[in-house]
């Protein structure tokens, strides 16, 4: 998926959203980088210590950690990262806190794999519903 940015602002302060793909998660994964590099907003692609689990929805281990590694740990690390969720209540970590703290992603790309292909989490309850609607981009279909 090409990068594109777009601008806002009243003119005297332009703000841009970079768009990078960041799949792995799922192959649609995108996050979003403040045209000055000030913060990212990286979906479930990056999460605070922890990343996206890869093993629903076409999820790839080593193609998150290559899209992780290469699109938002290159940021500089005062980068602010806002993910799309934490289940503990955290809002915001930097670039450099997780490129040094996330106990997944600091470990080599094989490691990374073989943890992810061995988290053996519970299936998500929603899972058989969630999937169906996001491959539809949330179209439901009405009953019949």
């Amino acid at each position: 998926m090409p990068s594109w940015s777009r601008n806002w602002g009243c003119g005297c302060c332009m703000l841009a959203l970079e768009t990078r793909a960041s799949p792995g998660h799922t192959p649609g994964c995108v996050t979003f980088v403040l045209n000055d590099h000030s913060m990212a907003f990286t979906g479930d692609a990056l999460l605070i210590r922890g990343c996206g689990r890869t093993d629903f929805q076409q999820g790839c281990a080593k193609t998150l950690y290559h899209s992780v590694h290469e699109k938002i740990f290159t940021l500089p690390g005062d980068c602010l990262i806002y993910p799309a969720h934490d289940y503990r209540g955290l809002t915001v970590s930097t670039v450099e806190e997780e490129r040094t703290l996330n106990p997944r992603l600091t470990l080599s790309c094989e490691e990374f794999v073989k943890v992810m292909d061995n988290l053996n989490l519970p299936k998500p309850q929603q899972i058989d519903f969630a999937v169906p609607a996001n491959m539809r981009c949330g179209i439901q279909t009405p009953p019949s």
